[in-house]
């Protein structure tokens, strides 16, 4: 752990530090103990741009100014009723779903089919209403105006195509429209736009973190630190089906747009979060530890840098 002499030369840098926090489903828990250890050392942060869950976990810690507090509430959200069956909605998704105390036969026959048969006659698998749920449970709908830390999420338009940047209005809308999962939460439209999760076009939003964030900023010497969550790339088996080369394809695609992005930064974080699925949020305590662990890692690197 650090000394209060390195948290005071940290703090005395001459730098702020804005943060890019990228999707990843239940692996963006990985960002709670990023921040965690970041607050504790006394790195100051002049802004914050997310992804999906980085825009959840983004606008938590914007709000609530307290990384701690921000861990609370999940906790406090995984205990829950509503967390019951928002992961038994969710089970049928999760590469390990006998994590979720589920029959695994009852998966296979009832829960995948009727999940395929939305998809193919569907927009989406599942409404904007578990999402808009969730957020009720965590934040509260302010007004950007009201952050105690400068925020902006990302989302992206399936009629232009372009990356949308929200940066003003109410909160929920924003960070609902950068966590709405392609083809499994439905899109929602706004303004003749037809929105969908931001990590489509920004894995780790750090152009919106740099462009807006740091571009505003009166202290023009804001280091953008990228905190990357996304699934490791491996080595994989000859796919068999059209549906697993599309997959594969797809998942090689994603690698290389959210390395471009990464190189665009100044300091990169990567919690050691392995191939762990989207939905398995019972990984809690691992992925916060994960957090915290690349944390550290940073600020060595960082002391020695500055």
């Amino acid at each position: 752990m650090f000394s209060k002499r390195n948290k005071s030369r940290f703090k005395k840098s001459g730098y702020n530090h804005v943060l890019a926090l990228g999707g990843g489903g239940a692996r963006g828990l990985a960002h709670v103990g990023v921040l965690k250890v970041l607050q504790k050392e006394g790195i100051k942060i002049s802004g914050i741009a997310g992804t999906s869950m980085g825009a959840l976990v983004g606008a938590m810690f914007a709000y609530y100014g307290d990384a701690t507090e921000v861990e609370g509430l999940f906790r406090k959200f995984l205990k829950s009723k509503f967390h019951e069956k928002f992961g038994k909605t969710f089970f049928v998704l999760s590469e390990n779903p006998e994590a979720y105390h589920l029959p695994k036969k009852i998966i296979e026959k009832l829960g995948r089919g009727y999940i395929y048969l939305k998809a193919v006659s569907r927009n989406a698998v599942f409404s904007q209403n578990i999402l808009k749920d969730t957020m009720s449970f965590l934040l509260p709908d302010v007004d950007f105006r009201n952050l105690k830390i400068p925020f902006v999420c990302v989302s992206t338009d399936l009629v232009s195509g372009k990356e949308i940047i929200f940066k003003e209005g109410k909160l929920h809308p924003a960070v609902l429209a950068s966590s709405l999962i392609p083809g499994i939460v439905e899109p929602i439209k706004m303004n003749g736009m037809i929105l969908v999760d931001g990590s489509t076009t920004s894995m780790v939003p750090v152009a919106a973190a740099r462009n807006t964030l740091v571009k505003n900023s009166l202290r023009k010497r804001s280091k953008v630190i990228a905190v990357d969550v996304s699934m490791e790339l491996q080595r994989d088996a000859e796919p068999a089906t059209a549906f697993e080369v599309a997959l594969r394809s797809g998942e090689i695609s994603n690698n290389y747009l959210t390395k471009a992005c990464l190189n665009e930064s100044d300091f990169v974080i990567h919690p050691n979060v392995g191939r762990t699925n989207w939905a398995n949020f019972e990984k809690l305590d691992e992925l916060i530890k994960a957090g915290e662990s690349a944390a550290r890692k940073f600020l060595v690197r960082l002391r020695i840098q500055d």
